[in-house]
């Protein structure tokens, strides 16, 4: 284990972001195109999430770095780390069954637009019925059409249709990929800042002098926690491209893992306040 500095982890992101810069593009991979555009487009995502977080960081600084915006952008990265790693273990059948929830979402959607045209409040109603005339009834026969098409993939015996497209959730698909400890650990302190739990609205809360006479809110961002978003960045990060050069041969694991290698941090002691 290495302790880095925040400009260090800054640096892996960057180095890594680097090597997703350098693919133009990848082989139909064997599993078919299904498997290879959800690869891609996860790739594609990866280094779209890693990019704004260092634009972010160039743009505010240190002192005023979003660091809350940031935490709810990486989480997104361990969601598609999870996610490839499980379509990864049926490549063609999860691929195709993680396209195939579209259909559920378009259908779920219409359906509460349907039901909420109805809605008590004058507005929704207005602004429901237009949205129906306007998009959702000239497509409502293909959207019932395709949802027939894949329901008895996403419904059970007694015709309740499932939330989510692999039937199981992120902790389930987590556990089954070997991502236990990163999603109990990591994932669960990002997603106090999805969720809005106290934990976002303590980050910017500061003590008022040194006797702690009241709380005194601010926007100045907090040291530990612009180094958590590119650590937790980094880790992410290389876990996905791991997987994705394996899948398609650009690069194998000690490349990766060179990324983080800093000279300078070998014997490096944590700083104990």
């Amino acid at each position: 284990m290495k302790w880095l500095t925040t400009e260090e982890h800054r640096k892996v992101v960057e180095r890594l972001v680097s090597f997703l810069s350098s693919v133009k593009g990848v082989h139909t991979h064997k599993a078919g195109m299904e498997y290879t555009s959800l690869m891609a487009c996860f790739a594609m995502h990866s280094k779209g999430a890693a990019e704004s977080i260092l634009a972010l960081h160039d743009r505010f600084g240190k002192d005023w770095f979003p660091a809350t915006t940031g935490y709810l952008i990486v989480r997104s990265l361990f969601e598609v780390d999870v996610t490839a790693h499980y379509i990864t273990q049926d490549p063609i059948g999860r691929s195709r069954r993680y396209i195939d929830f579209e259909h559920v979402i378009r259908k779920t959607t219409l359906e509460a637009v349907e039901r909420h045209r109805a809605s008590k409040e004058p507005s929704w109603r207005e602004a429901m019925q237009l949205l129906y005339n306007h998009k959702y009834a000239p497509q409502k026969a293909k959207i019932d059409a395709d949802y027939a098409r894949v329901r008895s993939q996403f419904e059970n015996k007694k015709g309740k249709r499932g939330t989510s497209w692999s039937g199981k959730s992120l902790y389930a698909m987590a556990k089954e990929v070997d991502h236990l400890e990163a999603y109990e650990i990591f994932y669960a302190d990002l997603s106090s800042f999805a969720h809005v739990n106290v934990i976002l609205a303590n980050r910017f809360l500061r003590l008022k002098g040194l006797s702690g006479d009241g709380p005194v809110w601010s926007q100045r961002a907090n040291e530990f926690d612009v180094a958590n978003v590119f650590r937790y960045a980094a880790i992410f990060l290389t876990c996905f491209l791991e997987l994705f050069g394996k899948e398609f041969g650009l690069w194998d694991t000690g490349r990766i893992e060179a990324c983080w290698n800093f000279p300078e941090a070998e014997g490096r002691k944590p700083v104990m306040e």
